[in-house]
């Protein structure tokens, strides 16, 4: 039977014996061997679960795709003694800024969109970075998306 070291909590697991070989044993003989070639059970759920991730980027992204991106701005112009206030929804086309006029009937659609929008894509990175998890389980070449 191996004896107990210290180790990096700087005590002697002697107390701990089972699960200090339990820890020895998985660091030792399993560092070769991924989860996925452990069990094929495991496997195959990973795998779907891998697929599920993959629709779900794909679905998102697509949502996203025809959701309005920018940000909504109010502004104030002064005409006569009278200060008028409109909204416009500013955002990028390549290295232009592109600033357009929002009617007062269409606002609080327009912000529910981005609104939608920016939570869709709190989730597209979500799941490229479980993507990428899975595939690092899985030890597949497998990309994002």
């Amino acid at each position: 039977m191996l004896k107990p070291t210290p180790c990096c909590f700087g005590k002697d697991l002697a107390p701990l014996t089972p699960h200090y070989l339990a820890i020895f044993h998985h660091n030792r003989h399993n560092d070769s061997m991924k989860v996925a070639e452990k069990d094929k059970v495991i496997s195959g759920m990973l795998l779907d679960e891998l697929k599920r991730c993959q629709e779900m980027l794909r679905d998102l992204e697509k949502s996203v795709s025809v959701l309005p991106r920018g940000a909504l701005n109010k502004r104030k112009k002064r005409y006569k003694d009278k200060v008028y206030n409109y909204y416009c929804l500013k955002y990028r086309e390549g290295k232009k800024v592109i600033s357009k006029h929002i009617p007062s009937n269409e606002l609080e659609g327009i912000v529910k969109q981005l609104e939608l929008r920016k939570k869709y894509e709190k989730e597209i990175g979500y799941y490229k970075k479980r993507i990428v998890y899975l595939n690092k389980i899985l030890g597949s070449g497998k990309k994002a998306g």
